[in-house]
C-alpha cells in the first residue's frame, strides 16, 4: 500500500484514502478538471445529489468480489506499489507488501456489517454504494463537515482481461477543481 493518504487507499481505500498511478501515462489518469462526470452538476448551479452507502448488502454480494483477489502491483508515478486482497468470507483483506513480497504495515480490512460494507470510523468511513461482478463503488460514510476538505470516492473495477483498475475521485472546493486519478492494477509476483 501506499503510504499517508495513499495507503490502500492506498489504493484504499484509500479513499478515505488516496490513489496511485502509472509512469507510462496510459494506465494512469490525472484530470483536474472543474467538473468531472462524478461531480457535474445537472444542469448549471445545480450541485449534484452525492451517492450515501448502501445498508442491504449480504454475503452473496461480497462473493461477487472474488476477481480482485490476488497479489497486485500499480504505480505512483514512477513509484510501484504492492498490494494483496483476500477475501475471508464477508471481509475483504488489503495488505500492503514491501518490493520482497513480506508486510508493510497492518492490513486494512472492509468488513459486511449490518448490511454496509466499508471501512474506518466516523469522517474517515467509506463504505460501498453499489457492487456487481464487475465492481464496487465506494463513497463517503457520511457527509463531510462545514467547511471541511471534500471527501474522495472511489471505485475498483475489473477490466475482464486479469486486470483492474482504482478510480478516485474528489469533488471540488473552493480552492481546487475536481480531480481524477486512475490506476492499473497487475497481477505481481514477489522476486525471491
Amino acid at each position: 500500500m501506499i503510504k499517508g493518504t495513499h495507503r490502500f487507499f492506498a489504493i484504499t481505500m484509500l479513499l478515505v484514502i488516496g490513489g496511485v498511478a502509472c509512469s507510462s501515462g496510459e494506465a494512469q489518469k490525472n484530470t483536474n478538471t472543474a467538473a468531472s462526470s462524478a461531480n457535474a452538476p445537472s444542469t448549471p448551479g445545480e450541485a449534484k445529489p452525492l451517492a450515501t452507502p448502501r445498508n442491504n448488502f449480504t454475503a452473496a454480494d461480497i462473493a461477487k468480489l472474488k476477481w480482485i483477489e490476488g497479489t497486485w502491483r500499480g504505480m505512483d508515478g514512477d513509484k510501484p506499489f504492492y498490494e494483496r486482497y483476500t477475501l475471508k468470507g464477508t471481509t475483504l483483506v488489503v495488505e500492503g507488501l514491501k518490493e520482497d513480497g513480506s508486510a508493510d504495515g497492518a492490513p486494512d480490512s472492509f468488513e459486511l456489517k449490518n448490511g454496509e460494507f466499508g471501512k474506518g470510523e466516523g469522517d474517515r468511513r467509506s463504505a460501498a454504494s453499489e457492487i456487481t461482478d464487475k465492481y464496487i463503488q465506494f463513497v463517503p460514510g457520511s457527509l463531510p463537515k462545514v467547511g471541511g476538505p471534500p471527501r474522495n470516492s472511489f471505485r475498483f473495477e475489473d477490466e475482464g482481461n486479469g486486470t483492474w483498475t482504482a478510480t478516485l475521485e474528489w469533488p471540488a472546493s473552493a480552492d481546487k477543481p475536481a480531480q481524477q486519478k486512475v490506476y492499473k492494477m497487475e497481477p505481481w509476483k514477489p522476486e525471491k
